[in-house]
């Protein structure tokens, strides 16, 4: 049988949610390669010696490996074919930090959560298993497997961030891939705002103790890098980003960041529409809209006691499908003082 029709069976008989896109082979083919990731295995529980080109390298196997992954136990890719696909994007000429690379991902575990059915299901996994003998690398085959129970989640997530292959590999900087693993884990939302403390988003970027502790730091050393990348190419990205930051005592205590996606990646999730995403609809404009931080403080006065954050979350979500307000610091102070007031006190 033709591998075409082999490969069209094995579609058809896998009752997929969610699907990879483009060609991972072709950096500049006409459709984006993506990878479905789950939000669990990518960017919270992950331990180990887990490096930006490990990120790297492991999401670009899992999408060069799609189509088999719940049919096929070993897989077998050159090496130089690998490496020509990140040297063109910007990486390393030689080969051999594939080897290293496979190394740290073969001791670098994840923990998952699914729910099926109403029930919960945990798990742990390591993220690789390969073959690195000298051996093996004389024959410049990288003979790899993924864990069957990790391949499940993979192919069925809950909830998954859509990785644009070819920009993450050209993404440089320590921190720059996984912050785009993090943005990315919310593009999907119909309010596409993260917002976070900054000691939880030194946590996910992994900054380690003693390096870089003061706020000026971490935003000339690590975000304005890293989201200078984004927003001087957002075709590639799929979205722009805005970054406001909010004090407690003077110092920056918290981080928001505000994606905006593009028209063309508006258009590209029209023709995939996976059920696990969240589409936007074509009014839901609430998460371009910026508050200054004096809403915010006026907003703990009117509504004290309660989290002003969570209740921008509401906030944003009443506003979908309804016209912008004129005057949005004010709309909001007014939903959080009504949400204190009266109906719906938290």
């Amino acid at each position: 049988m033709p591998k075409t029709a082999r490969t069209a069976l094995k579609k058809a008989a896998l009752p997929l949610e969610v699907h990879a896109s483009g060609d991972p082979w072709q950096p500049s083919g006409d459709e984006v390669a993506t990878v479905p990731l789950p939000n669990d295995v990518i960017i919270t529980k992950v331990e180990g010696d887990y490096t930006e080109r490990d990120r790297k390298l492991w999401a670009f196997l899992v999408a060069a490996v799609w189509d088999d992954l719940l049919t096929t136990r070993i897989h077998e890719i050159r090496v130089s074919k690998i490496n020509a696909i990140f040297e063109q994007l910007g990486g390393e000429k030689t080969a051999s930090w594939i080897w290293e690379s496979a190394k740290h991902l073969s001791k670098t575990h994840v923990e998952y959560e699914l729910n099926e059915d109403g029930k919960r299901l945990v798990g742990i996994s390591n993220l690789l298993n390969a073959q690195t003998h000298k051996n093996i690398r004389a024959t410049g085959l990288l003979r790899f497997d993924i864990s069957p129970l990790l391949c499940e989640v993979i192919r069925n997530p809950c909830r998954f961030s859509r990785l644009r292959i070819h920009f993450m590999i050209g993404l440089s900087g320590k921190y720059a891939v996984t912050l785009y693993m993090l943005l990315e884990s919310i593009a999907n939302k119909k309010t596409p705002v993260l917002d976070v403390e900054l000691s939880q988003l030194r946590q996910w970027l992994k900054v380690p103790e003693g390096k870089l502790n003061r706020w000026v730091d971490i935003k000339r050393f690590i975000l304005e890098p890293a989201l200078k990348q984004i927003n001087d190419n957002p075709d590639a990205a799929g979205f722009s980003v805005v970054m406001d930051t909010f004090k407690e005592s003077r110092a920056v205590d918290r981080v928001r960041f505000i994606l905006t996606k593009t028209a063309g990646r508006l258009a590209d999730e029209k023709v995939l529409k996976p059920q696990t995403i969240e589409q936007p609809k074509a009014a839901d404009n609430s998460g371009a809209l910026r508050l200054p931080t004096s809403a915010y403080e006026q907003a703990k006065k009117v509504a004290p006691g309660l989290d002003i954050y969570y209740l921008e979350t509401e906030w944003r979500s009443w506003l979908t499908n309804k016209p912008w307000p004129n005057n949005p610091a004010g709309s909001f102070i007014g939903f959080c003082r009504s949400k204190y007031q009266g109906k719906g006190r938290l």
